[in-house]
């Protein structure tokens, strides 16, 4: 899974590309690509209950996007060369096209040379884009559709479902905000759509507003992200980055000054590891403990493949426990005892926190 982060100029989206990420940006004008960790509290446990060499975390593919408008709401600004603008727009939507989801940081502070922030307006200009570059999609295959004398049945329900998408476009209304039956979704995916992909909107804050746990009209950006069940995470991205790079010993007494309890970058991190529908099974043992990240719905002899294909081949029985009886228990061997432990077939829907360990016949 991949997601994009997004942002106009000086919103501070390399800085959030840096602290997900560990990495530094690219110097060159394609996208920056590195690995986010995400955070659980739950492999912090069962790493003390274990004491493995490895300790592994479910990762997502972060890439900083290349591309976007000079400064304003995507593409106002009075100084950019209008062509220069398409051109930056053009890339950035291309790029978007190749990620599952986006983050979009906002700045919610002012300063000098770079005017004062709208961050609604920057949240909104991006969905505004999503939409027109969804439209004109949309409108070549209406128009390629209709034009043609004789068109299949097939291709009759495809033409009302675009020209039904068309005019929800033409209201404002994303693809996530659109009821569509599985067949429908099912017809549009080749189309690589936009508005579709889940969005965590960051509102990257200054000290001050912080400490002070506001910035001006806050109100009408969580409005605006609670109508259309958008996450929104407040952080000052500064801030983050100052307390990164001290010892992780001295951290805790900087956080506390801050009144942060769970970082901004971890609420991220989480909030796209949601939003991508994923959930996570465990494997443990002295070796390693280790976050398996799987689209929630899977079933076990799927995830067994996410381990190894070999697995998912010669899949028998998956031995599964879940996570708060393995920790009431204290190991495998109580909770088999306590009979929380149970076998289950290779149609099992995983659930989020199993923890697992696959029987299977080895290939010959």
């Amino acid at each position: 899974m991949r997601v994009g982060i997004v942002g106009l100029p000086w919103a501070g989206k390399t800085t959030l590309f840096r602290l997900l990420t560990g990495a530094a940006p690219s110097r060159r004008q394609d996208a920056s690509i590195g690995m986010a960790r995400v955070p659980d509290a739950r492999i912090d446990l069962l790493s003390e209950m274990y004491r493995p060499k490895k300790t592994t975390y479910a990762q997502i593919e972060v890439v900083d996007l290349a591309g976007g408008a000079v400064s304003g709401p995507f593409g106002e600004d009075f100084r950019a060369d209008s062509r220069a603008v398409s051109r930056g727009l053009t890339l950035l939507i291309d790029h978007m096209r190749n990620v599952d989801a986006l983050i979009d940081v906002v700045r919610t502070f002012s300063a000098l040379g770079i005017g004062e922030p709208d961050p609604l307006a920057d949240a909104s200009g991006l969905t505004d884009e999503l939409i027109l570059a969804d439209m004109a999609i949309v409108e070549a295959r209406v128009e390629r559709l209709s034009s043609s004398r004789k068109r299949t049945e097939d291709e009759e329900e495809e033409l009302a479902l675009m020209e039904r998408l068309d005019e929800e476009f033409g209201n404002g209304r994303s693809l996530r905000d659109i009821e569509l039956a599985p067949e429908e979704v099912a017809r549009l995916r080749g189309y690589g759509l936009l508005s579709v992909k889940p969005v965590v909107v960051v509102a990257n804050m200054s000290e001050e507003q912080f400490r002070a746990g506001q910035f001006p009209r806050d109100s009408e950006l969580e409005a605006y992200c609670s109508e259309r069940s958008i996450p929104l995470v407040k952080l000052a991205a500064e801030i983050e980055a100052e307390i990164a790079e001290l010892d992780p010993d001295d951290r805790g007494p900087f956080m506390a000054a801050y009144g942060i309890e769970v970082n901004g970058v971890e609420q991220v991190a989480r909030a796209v590891y949601e939003g991508l529908g994923l959930v996570s099974f465990f494997t443990v043992g002295e070796d390693e403990v280790r976050a398996w990240p799987i689209l929630r719905g899977t079933t076990a002899r799927r995830a067994a493949g996410e381990i190894h294909s070999d697995i998912e081949r010669g899949f028998i029985r998956a031995e599964v426990v879940a996570y708060r009886d393995l920790v009431a228990a204290g190991s495998v061997a109580a909770a088999r005892s306590a009979g929380t432990v149970r076998l289950e077939g290779k149609e099992y829907v995983m659930t989020d926190g199993d923890i697992v360990n696959f029987r299977f016949s080895p290939a010959r």
